[in-house]
């Protein structure tokens, strides 16, 4: 484990508040001591969990939570907003909530650092919605120092990590498919299929959930129906209305749809 990681695992589990980091998929990746005894999970009871699990079933619950979670997609911090939480017990408390994006070496938002700060008994549900709304809280010395984590990850870099290898099942048996194999991958409903030279393999997924899976540096989404190892494109050619005939090293000729552009030359180096 490098030790920038380290030590940043080691600020996550010591907080003094309540600390959670949650995917771009929406699922809890880690909480620290402190937030498992505030929800009341342990720590294999919460990791995984959707994020939105909780939340209270209200819409300052799961309805401003699904509006926060696609801001921090977007990349955009959120300091101290009021939300209404769920614990396991099925017990409802409103806190503050900070969120920090956490990004990769490629400055591509793959996780969160975020601060849950429950309201003091002592305070009014207005006064603190208002401080949230403000954009501002009079925050304790703990939870100055649980917020300092966050600022901490500023310029904190991760490296995501993708599988090198794929579990296919057919007819009653698994095989393993090493991902560098496959040359492109085609929608099929609630299937993707894997081709592989002369064969191809079925798996149960959606395009979005596979296309998340893979390294984008060397997978390439071309079509809202087809991914294409990158390696494997040989040529590209202009059609007309912006789009581009991609021609794989086998013969395979897909399309590259213009909302998809960008990405080859991000990849690739060059035009279109």
């Amino acid at each position: 484990m490098r030790e920038s990681t380290r030590i940043y695992r080691d600020l996550f589990d010591e907080a003094p508040k309540a600390v959670l980091s949650v995917g771009t998929d929406g699922r809890i990746r880690m909480a620290n001591r402190r937030a498992q005894e505030l929800l009341g999970y342990q720590l294999d009871g919460i990791a995984r969990r959707p994020v939105l699990d909780l939340y209270a079933d209200s819409p300052p619950g799961k309805g401003r939570a699904q509006e926060l979670f696609l801001q921090f997609r977007a990349g955009v911090e959120i300091h101290t907003e009021a939300v209404e939480m769920l614990r396991a017990d099925g017990i409802q408390f409103w806190a503050n909530l900070s969120v920090r994006p956490i990004r990769d070496t490629r400055g591509q938002v793959v996780a969160s650092c975020s601060l849950v700060d429950e309201f003091p008994e002592s305070k009014g549900l207005k006064e603190s919605s208002q401080s949230g709304l403000n954009g501002q809280s009079e925050l304790s010395g703990n939870s100055k120092d649980a917020y300092r984590l966050v600022t901490l990850l500023k310029d904190f870099k991760i490296e995501q990590r993708y599988p090198d290898r794929l579990l296919i099942t057919s007819r009653g048996r698994t095989s393993i498919l090493r991902v560098e194999e496959i040359d492109w991958i085609e929608a099929g409903g609630n299937y993707v299929e894997l081709h592989v030279g002369q064969k191809a393999h079925l798996l149960r997924e959606t395009m979005n959930s596979i296309e998340a899976r893979l390294d984008p540096r060397k997978f390439l989404r071309v079509h809202r129906s087809a991914i294409v190892n990158v390696e494997r494109i040989k040529e590209l050619q202009a059609r007309y209305c912006g789009d581009y005939e991609v021609f794989l090293g086998d013969g395979t000729q897909l399309r590259l749809s213009r909302g998809y552009r960008e990405k080859p030359q991000e990849l690739i180096g060059g035009p279109p």
